[in-house]
């Protein structure tokens, strides 16, 4: 059976599992025996460590060669912070059980909770090697290496427990640790090797741009294009900061120099074309969007801006064309969304009522299923590269009455 034990803490994950083993089948006809082992369990799972300990202790003096005995006689003294004799419980167990379940993985977890790292180092080694599908000891082996500075080896496996127990959120914070503590370590490096590089810079600006400091990163961008003007892609980055900023001009000359450093960039051609689009200028936006598709149609969300500078010109077929094209399911949600509703007033101005009143239902449709998703789970959004342009609010239905 598994349940949580451990107290939270800042050096220990919140959670750790905690294995009770069953009374061995060959006492199972010795009831008093039996009901000796049944009580410490029973303590346990009431977090009665004190009662638990008692009980174990009184089920060895019946049965001293159990190793199930000693196994949850360790568990319980670790429980009620007595470690060095659930240590040597744990031990005694492993001795008369070599095979036992999850031994090693909480000789482990005692040895590290008694900063014997060394020790809790190979008792989960010894626990991988031997379950090496159960994520907690991939877990604590990450822990433990993160004990000794040792970030390469934690994130690895960290990275191993987290394909094994992707939602486990101890296992999540301890990887976030270790990736961290690498990435902080390479930046370092590169301070070290060239303080002024324009990679150093770029770092910088991209580190404040995910920490919000949106004018810091725009400064440490241009740093970067004082020392590397024709890098591809610093152009592009000092746009995105630009447009976060509301800096939409600077925004326009930025990735205008991208694009003539890198005319093949599709999605530098998109963000221009859809900021132009945005900004009132579809005769600039629409021929650059119409690169981006033929460079790249994957790049579904430019549809979308074309539907809207293709109406701002009046080109009301074409626009329509665009705007079907945008409500496909690859596509951002809010540009689909955003597509039938463009299609509803498209299609009313052009007194196509029956088209109008189609657009119109599937757009009510797909906007009541998103706020309803939304009432009842915030969701964890991000981004993708090619959907910065994002800048459209998707109205109430009571506009298109």
């Amino acid at each position: 059976m598994l349940m949580a034990v451990f107290s939270p803490s800042s050096r220990w994950p919140t959670i750790a599992l905690l294995l009770i083993l069953s009374c061995p089948l060959g006492i199972a006809q010795d009831g008093k025996t039996k009901a000796w082992f049944e009580q410490g369990n029973d303590a346990i799972r009431r977090g009665n460590a004190a009662d638990a300990v008692r009980d174990f202790q009184e089920f060895l003096r019946l049965e001293p060669g159990s190793a199930e005995g000693y196994f949850n006689l360790g568990l319980a003294l670790q429980s009620a912070g007595q470690l060095d004799e659930s240590l040597a419980a744990l031990r005694k167990a492993a001795s008369l059980g070599p095979g036992l379940h999850g031994v090693r993985l909480f000789t482990g977890i005692v040895n590290y909770k008694l900063n014997h790292l060394s020790a809790a180092y190979d008792d989960l080694v010894s626990e991988t090697r031997l379950e090496p599908k159960n994520a907690a000891g991939w877990m604590w082996l990450g822990v433990v290496e993160l004990a000794q500075d040792h970030a390469d080896a934690a994130a690895a496996a960290l990275d191993k427990a987290t394909v094994l127990d992707p939602t486990n959120l101890d296992i999540l914070y301890h990887r976030a640790r270790a990736h961290l503590l690498i990435s902080k370590a390479t930046y370092a490096a590169m301070f070290k090797l060239s303080p002024d590089s324009w990679r150093v810079h770029e770092v910088l600006g991209q580190a404040d741009i995910e920490a919000f400091r949106t004018d810091d990163a725009i400064s440490e961008f241009r740093i970067a294009l004082g020392t590397a003007p024709h890098e591809p892609g610093l152009n592009e980055e000092l746009g995105d900061a630009c447009w976060t900023a509301g800096k939409l001009q600077e925004a326009d000359e930025a990735y205008s120099e991208e694009i003539k450093i890198d005319s093949v960039n599709a999605v530098a051609l998109y963000k221009l074309g859809s900021l132009r689009v945005i900004g009132d200028n579809a005769a600039g936006g629409v021929p650059l969007l119409e690169r981006a598709l033929a460079l790249d149609p994957a790049i579904s969300d430019a549809h979308y801006y074309l539907g809207k500078g293709d109406a701002a010109l009046g080109k009301n077929d074409l626009a329509i064309e665009h705007f079907r094209l945008a409500t496909n399911p690859q596509g951002t949600e809010e540009l689909r969304i955003m597509s039938w509703y463009q299609l509803a007033t498209l299609y009313r101005n052009l007194q196509r009522t029956q088209e109008a009143g189609e657009a119109l239902a599937a757009f009510r449709k797909m906007k009541t299923a998103r706020d309803q998703r939304r009432e009842s789970k915030l969701q964890a959004q991000t981004p993708r590269r090619n959907q910065l342009p994002r800048q459209e609010t998707i109205p109430a239905t009571a506009d298109l009455q």
